[in-house]
């Protein structure tokens, strides 16, 4: 069993190593938050090209800005998984990891020899990560996608926008971003289970599942009722009032879900004469009739700022907020507070600012050391460390194997 390098470390994973095969990023992001949690963390890409990700989107030196979202705390190697010296030094490398994350298809995992029997027989305990597209087998096994495709695919596009509109994507990656959370908390049990046991297991999901787990709550009521949900803006589809209102100055968002809050609402805005009204005094009845009630909130919102309305709302406990730009949220004192933007190193900017790891751990932290490898920053150290000497590192490189 695989056990920490110091016992009294204050990262999780300190002593562990994690082999990153994956590209795009599910795969990258769970490693960088398994990095987070303290593990070595090395990145595996193809010499001169590297993960597909560098090079789409806004660029900063070798990567583009989505590659830097999701690939902090790594060390950076090349190997051309094809050639058979690339082979054994990678066999070097899972010898001594206790996690290896790939999401090749799985006719290009069998190609690299990468299939989990075989990398069993290199390291037995070995926690082997597959993410798939579609799932390891079935009709969809062999065909590519992307996010956007899964959202498609998932439904999650038909429930998103406003009736009538026709389909519309989540303005943020959610079938990636959700298969990489459900990923590190899948490693996390198996490491567990590992020290419990002394086995290590493959761990397989697939971005499809992801997608469509992501939907529970509207799933769980389309198998109970058999009603296909329709979309609803930026309405819930389980109560009212709860959404979006125009202020005088910009935007408001409320949440009055229940009785007690549709009361403080009524209080806030002085339209306690709708307490009694009939149609609206059981929240199944607001939500029936929303469409007589929205234009009579949408009046009174409109006749004062945001600023106006939260000082009154958050008076009356009513759930409420502004509809941030981006410029807005940096500057929310809340925000601030919660200190979740971090400042690393960066060798072409100087620094880049990032997001860190929203967990707050009281005895074990997560921490956000190094941004994302320059293409192979990492490989000669590395291979170093696996015993190569520096005259096998320049032959190695000489046969374009790194």
């Amino acid at each position: 069993m695989k056990a920490s390098k110091n016992p009294k470390s204050r990262n999780i994973l300190d002593g562990y190593l994690v082999l990153d095969l994956s590209s795009m990023l599910a795969g990258p992001f769970c490693a960088s938050l398994l990095g987070d949690l303290g593990a070595e963390v090395i990145k595996v890409e193809l010499p001169g090209e590297g993960d597909a990700v560098r090079h789409v989107g806004f660029l900063v030196e070798d990567a583009s800005t989505l590659f830097l979202s999701a690939n902090r705390n790594k060390k950076g190697v090349t190997l051309a998984l094809h050639k058979p010296e690339a082979r054994e030094i990678l066999d070097r490398m899972i010898a001594r990891a206790d996690v290896l994350i790939e999401n090749f298809r799985p006719d290009i995992r069998q190609q690299y020899g990468l299939e989990y029997n075989r990398v069993c027989r290199v390291r037995p305990d070995i926690v082997y990560l597959s993410i798939t597209a579609f799932g390891e087998d079935g009709p969809y096994r062999l065909k590519p996608g992307t996010d956007h495709i899964f959202q498609g695919l998932s439904g999650i596009m038909t429930i998103s926008g406003e009736a009538g509109q026709g389909p519309v994507r989540a303005g943020i990656p959610v079938a990636d971003m959700t298969t990489a959370l459900y990923a590190s908390y899948g490693v996390m049990g198996a490491l567990l289970h590992r020290q419990r046991t002394g086995e290590g297991q493959m761990i397989c999901i697939n971005l499809l599942d992801a997608a469509m787990c992501l939907q529970s709550t509207l799933m769980t009521e389309y198998f109970i009722t058999g009603k296909e949900p329709v979309p609803c803006g930026n309405d819930s589809p389980f109560a009212y009032p709860v959404g979006v209102f125009r202020s005088a100055d910009g935007y408001v968002t409320i949440s009055a879900y229940n009785d007690k809050f549709w009361r403080s609402l009524c209080t806030a805005l002085e339209l306690t004469t709708f307490l009694d009204d009939p149609r609206f005094d059981t929240g199944e009845k607001r939500s029936a009739n929303k469409e007589d009630l929205r234009p009579i909130l949408a009046k009174r919102f409109s006749a004062r700022s945001t600023a106006e309305w939260l000082a009154i709302l958050e008076q009356t406990d009513v759930p409420c907020g502004p509809v941030h730009s981006y410029d807005a949220l940096f500057s929310d004192p809340q925000v601030i507070h919660n200190n979740l933007v971090r400042s690393l190193p960066h060798s072409g900017l100087k620094e880049v600012r990032i997001l860190g790891n929203p967990l707050r751990l009281s005895q074990t932290p997560a921490v956000e050391r190094t941004v994302s490898p320059l293409l192979g920053e990492h490989t000669d150290s590395v291979l170093s460390a696996l015993g190569y000497s520096d005259a096998e590192i320049s032959e190695f490189r000489k046969k374009s194997v790194i």
